[in-house]
C-alpha cells in the first residue's frame, strides 16, 4: 500500500523519472501568447506612429514651396471690369510660388527633433516594457494551469485511496466484522473526496479556459499536455542592481524623458531668441491698382528677420518653469530606481524560501505517505481505529497540496525575477 501510494505521488507531480513528451512548453505558450497580444499590436503601432512623428519633425529642416494665389475685385466700381490699357480696373490678382527656408528659429526646430526622437524611444521602451508584462502574465496563467492539473490527479488519487479503503470496509462489513459506524465514517469520507475531485475538475477547466483565451483560442479547445508543476527549472543567474537596472525599460525610459525634458525646456525658450528666415518666389500679378498692362513674372528673394526685446520677464519665468519640469524627471528617475531595488530583493526572497518551502513539503508528503500507509495496515490488522485512517488520510491530501502550492510559489518567483531582470 505505501509503496503505491508514493509511486501515485511522484507521478501526480512531475517528479518521476519518466520523460514526458509532446508538452506545449512555457516558451511555446510565451511565444503563442505574444504572437496574439492585442496590447502589444497597439504598442507597436504607437511605436510606429512615433517613428512617422519623428521623420516629420526633420522636415522642418528642409525648405517649404507653396504655390500661392490672391484676387481682389473693387465692389463699388463693378462697371470697371475690363478696359483699355492705362484704364483703371476694378479686379486685381496675382499668383506665385514662394520657396521658404528657415536659417535660424532660436533652437526650436533641433529641439522639436530632440522630442521627436526621444518620443520614439520611450514608445519603443513602452513596447518592451509591454513585452516583460506579456511574458510574466503568460508564464502565470501556464504556472497556474499546470498547478491546477497536479490538483486534479492529485484529487483523483485522493478519491481512489478513499475508495479502496471503502471497499474494504464495505466488505467486512458484509461479512459482519465491523460495525455500521465504520462504514458510515469512510462513506462520508468517500463523498468529501468526490467533492474535493469535482472542485479540482472546475479549477483545472477555468484555468485552460485563460490559458487558451490569452493565446487567442476559444475556451475550451484541447491543450497540449503541459510540463508537470514539479518540473526542475534550471538554476536562476543572480544580477545585481546595478545591471539589473541597464536591463530595465523604466529605468532607461527615466533616462529619456529627462533628456525630453531638457528638450521641451529648450523649445520653450526659443520663442525668446532672434528668428531668421528667407524665402524666393517668382510669379505674375497685376499692378495695384490694375491698369490692364501686361503682366510680369516677378522674382524676389527676401530675408525676414525678428528679435524679441522685451517680454517682461517672461523668458527667465520660462526657464525656471521649464527646469522645475526637468527636476520632477529626475525625481522620478530616484523612485524608479527605489522601486526596481525593492522589487528584486523581494524577488531574490522569494527564490530562496521556495525553494526550501518546495524541500519540506517533499518530505512532509513522504512522511504522509507512510502515515497513511501504516494506518491503512494497522486499521486492516485491527490494531488502529476509523479515526487514524481519516486522520491519516486528511494528512496526505494535504501534503500533496502543500506540494502543489510550494511548486506553483517556486514557479511564480521564477517569473516574477524574470520579469524583475527583464528577461
Amino acid at each position: 500500500m505505501k509503496k503505491g501510494i508514493i509511486t501515485i505521488s511522484l507521478l501526480l507531480l512531475g517528479l518521476g523519472a519518466e520523460a514526458q513528451q509532446s508538452h506545449m512548453t512555457r516558451e511555446a505558450y510565451r511565444d503563442s501568447v505574444e504572437a496574439y497580444s492585442q496590447i502589444l499590436k497597439q504598442q507597436k503601432l504607437k511605436t510606429m506612429a512615433s517613428t512617422e512623428g519623428r521623420k516629420i519633425a526633420f522636415t522642418g529642416y528642409l525648405p517649404q514651396i507653396n504655390l500661392e494665389g490672391e484676387g481682389t475685385l473693387n465692389l463699388k466700381e463693378l462697371d470697371a471690369w475690363s478696359g483699355p490699357e492705362g484704364q483703371y480696373r476694378n479686379n486685381t490678382y496675382q499668383g506665385m510660388v514662394v520657396i521658404a527656408q528657415p536659417l535660424y528659429t532660436g533652437g526650436a526646430l533641433r529641439a522639436q527633433n530632440k522630442i521627436a526622437k526621444a518620443d520614439e524611444k520611450l514608445d519603443q521602451l513602452s513596447e518592451e516594457l509591454t513585452l516583460d508584462q506579456i511574458h510574466y502574465q503568460s508564464d502565470a496563467i501556464y504556472w497556474n494551469a499546470s498547478a491546477a492539473r497536479a490538483g486534479l490527479d492529485a484529487a483523483a488519487a485522493y478519491q481512489g485511496v478513499v475508495q479502496q479503503q471503502y471497499n474494504i470496509i464495505q466488505d467486512r462489513f458484509e461479512d459482519g466484522m465491523i460495525s455500521r459506524t465504520d462504514l458510515l465514517m469512510i462513506s462520508t469520507r468517500q463523498k468529501e473526496a468526490e467533492l474535493q475531485f469535482i472542485k479540482a475538475r472546475q479549477n483545472y477547466t477555468l484555468a485552460l479556459q485563460k490559458l487558451n483565451i490569452l493565446m487567442g483560442k476559444s475556451p475550451n479547445a484541447k491543450v497540449d499536455s503541459l510540463c508537470p508543476i514539479g518540473v526542475i527549472c534550471e538554476p536562476m543567474t543572480i544580477l545585481t542592481l546595478e545591471d539589473v537596472l541597464q536591463r530595465r525599460a523604466d529605468y532607461t525610459s527615466t533616462e529619456i524623458s529627462i533628456e525630453k525634458s531638457e528638450a521641451q525646456r529648450k523649445a520653450a525658450m526659443s520663442k525668446y531668441n532672434p528668428q531668421l528666415n528667407m524665402y524666393v518666389s517668382g510669379g505674375w500679378a497685376t499692378g495695384v491698382p490694375n491698369m490692364g498692362y501686361d503682366l510680369q513674372f516677378s522674382p524676389i528673394v527676401g530675408v525676414n528677420v525678428s528679435i524679441p526685446l522685451l517680454r517682461w520677464g517672461a523668458r527667465f519665468k520660462t526657464n525656471r518653469q521649464q527646469k522645475a519640469y526637468v527636476g520632477i524627471q529626475k525625481l522620478q528617475q530616484s523612485y524608479i530606481t527605489d522601486n526596481i531595488n525593492e522589487e528584486l530583493s523581494a524577488a531574490l526572497t522569494k527564490l530562496t524560501e521556495t525553494e526550501f518551502q518546495v524541500k519540506t513539503a517533499k518530505e512532509n508528503l513522504t512522511l504522509a505517505d507512510e502515515n497513511l500507509s501504516l494506518a491503512t495496515f494497522s486499521y486492516n490488522e485491527g490494531k488502529a481505529s476509523m479515526v487514524d485512517v481519516l486522520s491519516a488520510q486528511l494528512s496526505w491530501t494535504q501534503a500533496q497540496s502543500n506540494l502543489i502550492n510550494a511548486n506553483l510559489a517556486e514557479k511564480m518567483a521564477i517569473a516574477e525575477y524574470r520579469k524583475v531582470i527583464s528577461e
